[in-house]
C-alpha cells in the first residue's frame, strides 16, 4: 500500500522523502510545479483535486509521534518506553498525518475529492485508503478508545469526525455506504459528547486555533443536518444564540493573534450566517463587522508575509497560510447568506478569492507541518463554499 501511495504521489509532481521515523516529516515541500492554481469557490478542477489529494495520501499511513507524557496515549503504549500499539493499523483509523484531528480531516479530504471526482486516475488508490482506515475493526478500536478518552480532541477533532460522517451520509456509493455504516457508532458517540459539551459550555472560546467554539459548531452542524440529529442541532443553535447574538463590534484589530489558522470574527460570522434567517443575519452583521473597505475591515484580510519566518517557526507559518483558506471559506459562506443585492456579498467574495490565492501560493512553503492538513482547508474553500453567481458579481466596485 505504501509503495502504491508514494508512486501516485510522485506521479502528481510532489517530491516527498520517506519519513526518518514514526511521525516525522518528509524532508521536502511540494514542488512549485504541482501547486494548484487558486480556484474560485465551487470550481475545483480535476488537476487541482489530484494535486491536493496527494497531500493526505502522502501522510495518512505515517504513524503519529509519541505524545508528551501528560497527553492521552492514543497510538502508543501508556507506560514504559514509547512503543506503538501492536497491530495499530487494524485497531485505529486515524493514526497518520501528525495528529488525530489531522488524520480525520485528511480522511474527509479524500472522501470529498472522491465524491466530487469519482473518475480521477487515483480514485482506486483513494478507495483503498478509505477501506483501510474506515474498516469495521478500525472503527471498533476507535470506539473502544473514546469510550474512556474523556476530553480527547474536544471539540475540534470530534467535530471534524462528524463532518467526515456527514460527507459519507447520503452519498450514493457502495463504498461510502459501507464506510458510513462502520463510522456510525463512533459518530453517535461524538455527537452525544459534543451536545453535552455545548450545553455545559459556560462561555464561548474565541481563539484563532483549535478550541474555537464557533468553528467547531460549523463543522458539527454539517452532521446535525445530514444525520437529522435534532439534539445536536438544538445544542448548537441554542448555545450560539446565547453566546453570539448580542455580540457587537468584533475586535478585528486583534486578528491575527499570533499563529492563528482561524479568524475568530469570521468564524462567528459564519456560524451565525447558518443559523439566523437572512434578514436577521444581515442586520446582526451590520453591528458585528466593520463596513467593507474600511480601515478596520482590513485587519480581516490584510496579507502577511511568512517568508521571513525561520525553520523553528514552521508550525506557526503553516497556520498563517491556513488562515488564508479559512478566511476565504468564511467570507464565501457569509456572502452567500446575505440578500441578493447586498453590496457586502460582492466585496466579501472578491476578498475571499484574494485570500484563497494567497493560500495556494503558500502551499509550496508550508513544509510537512502544513502539508499534512492544508489540503483540507483548500478543499473546504474550493468545494464547499458556495460559488459566486455571475449576477451578484456584476457591477461590483
Amino acid at each position: 500500500m505504501g509503495t502504491m501511495r508514494l508512486t501516485a504521489t510522485f506521479a502528481l509532481g510532489f517530491s516527498l522523502v520517506a519519513a526518518g521515523g514514526c511521525g516525522r516529516a518528509p524532508a521536502t515541500a511540494p514542488l512549485a510545479a504541482a501547486q494548484p492554481a487558486a480556484s474560485l469557490a465551487g470550481a475545483l478542477t480535476a488537476d487541482e483535486a489530484m494535486a491536493l489529494a496527494a497531500l493526505p495520501l502522502a501522510c495518512l499511513d505515517h504513524p503519529q509521534a509519541p505524545p508528551p507524557a501528560a497527553k492521552v496515549p492514543y497510538l502508543w503504549t501508556p507506560a514504559g518506553p514509547p512503543r506503538l500499539l501492536t497491530d495499530y493499523a487494524a485497531q485505529r483509523a486515524f493514526y497518520g498525518c501528525y495528529d488525530w484531528h489531522s488524520a480525520v480531516n485528511s480522511t474527509w479530504t479524500l472522501a470529498t475529492i472522491l465524491r466530487r471526482f469519482p473518475q480521477l486516475p487515483i480514485a482506486p488508490l483513494i478507495r483503498m485508503e478509505l477501506d483501510s482506515h474506515l474498516g469495521a475493526k478500525n472503527i471498533a478500536g476507535e470506539l473502544q478508545f473514546f469510550q474512556s478518552a474523556k476530553h480527547f480532541e474536544m471539540p475540534y477533532g470530534r467535530a471534524f469526525l462528524l463532518k467526515l460522517d456527514a460527507a459519507l451520509l447520503g452519498w450514493n456509493d457502495a463504498g461510502a455506504r459501507r464506510w458510513a455504516a462502520n463510522l456510525s457508532p463512533l459518530a453517535r458517540l461524538m455527537a452525544r459528547s459534543l451536545t453535552a459539551y455545548y450545553d455545559r459550555l459556560p462561555y464561548p472560546i474565541r481563539t484563532g486555533v483549535h478550541p474555537n467554539t464557533a468553528w467547531s459548531m460549523s463543522l458539527a452542524l454539517d452532521y446535525a443536518d445530514a444525520a437529522h440529529d435534532r439534539e445536536l442541532g438544538r445544542a448548537i443553535a441554542a448555545t450560539a444564540r446565547r453566546d453570539f447574538l448580542a455580540d457587537r463590534d468584533c475586535n478585528v484589530a486583534m486578528e491575527p493573534g499570533g499563529p492563528d489558522f482561524l479568524s475568530p470574527c469570521l468564524a462567528e460570522g459564519e456560524i451565525m450566517s447558518r443559523l439566523l434567517p437572512q434578514a436577521q443575519f444581515a442586520a446582526w452583521l451590520d453591528g458585528f463587522l466593520p463596513p467593507p473597505g474600511s480601515p478596520a475591515f482590513a485587519h480581516l484580510t490584510r496579507p502577511f508575509d511568512t517568508a521571513h519566518m525561520t525553520k523553528d517557526q514552521m508550525a506557526a507559518k503553516s497556520h498563517l497560510i491556513g488562515l488564508s483558506f479559512s478566511r476565504a471559506e468564511s467570507l464565501e459562506r457569509i456572502a452567500s447568506a446575505l440578500p441578493l443585492r447586498d453590496p457586502r456579498a460582492v466585496y466579501y467574495r472578491r476578498k475571499a478569492q484574494a485570500q484563497a490565492q494567497a493560500g495556494f501560493q503558500g502551499l509550496v512553503a508550508a513544509g510537512y507541518l502544513g502539508s499534512h492538513w492544508l489540503a483540507t482547508y483548500a478543499v473546504m474553500y474550493a468545494v464547499e463554499a458556495p460559488a459566486a453567481a455571475p449576477a451578484m458579481v456584476a457591477g461590483g466596485r
